[in-house]
């Protein structure tokens, strides 16, 4: 757990936004004042499906929604908010940034396409770049696969002003089906971590 908390230190200088560390759950949240929608769509084979529901509230939270489906089942899976704050446009990549032919688009192919992080979706505490792989904190899918998940917590106003080019990202995929995250390959970005835990397994954009 040291190397990968060292690992996503060194990942999250070079490509996160930071957002403030504290990220306070708000069971009651006031009437929203924007609401958007993001079709979650496979990577990797991964069969991965799903909806994500964004609220902007006028006590200056954010409500994020997930319900999620064709995840690896009982498994932590790592999601997040990626983009930018200045308006460059981001979307989820595409076939052709499988740049080495592998037949997988790992995190460092993806990352050009969809930018850095701008919100670690975890079930409690930070929800900054630096949480980016706190496995102990992302929901974990139930035996069929399915992922629910339902937080609210305090966003920048820039990351609003700049919803157009911010993707949800969802990791996790169990490529030999061994119930577990292993295998001999690493993770492009996080040296001495299974390739399974940080590979993208869906992404989203937004609908309205």
């Amino acid at each position: 757990m040291k190397r990968l908390i060292a690992s996503i230190a060194a990942l999250t200088a070079a490509i996160a936004v930071a957002l403030p560390a504290a990220a306070a759950h708000d069971d009651n949240p006031s009437s929203q004042v924007a609401s958007y929608t993001y079709d979650i769509g496979a990577l990797n084979g991964s069969g991965v499906e799903g909806t994500v529901r964004i609220r902007s509230l006028p006590n200056g939270k954010t409500q994020v929604k997930v319900v999620a489906t064709g995840l690896a089942p009982n498994l932590p899976h790592a999601q997040h908010l990626h983009g930018t704050t200045n308006g460059t446009a981001t979307q989820c990549p595409l076939p052709a940034a499988d740049l080495n032919g592998d037949g997988l688009i790992t995190v460092a192919e993806g990352g050009p396409f969809y930018g850095g992080i701008l919100a670690s979706l975890t079930t409690s505490g930070d929800t900054s770049g630096s949480s980016a792989l706190a496995l102990d904190r992302f929901p974990v899918s139930d035996a069929d696969g399915n992922l629910r998940y339902n937080r609210t917590f305090d966003v920048p106003a820039d990351v609003f002003s700049n919803l157009g080019a911010v993707q949800y990202v969802v990791h996790g995929v169990d490529l030999d089906g061994s119930g577990t995250y292993d295998g001999l390959a690493q993770s492009s970005i996080a040296p001495g971590v299974a390739l399974e835990i940080t590979i993208p397994a869906g992404c989203g954009g937004i609908l309205n």
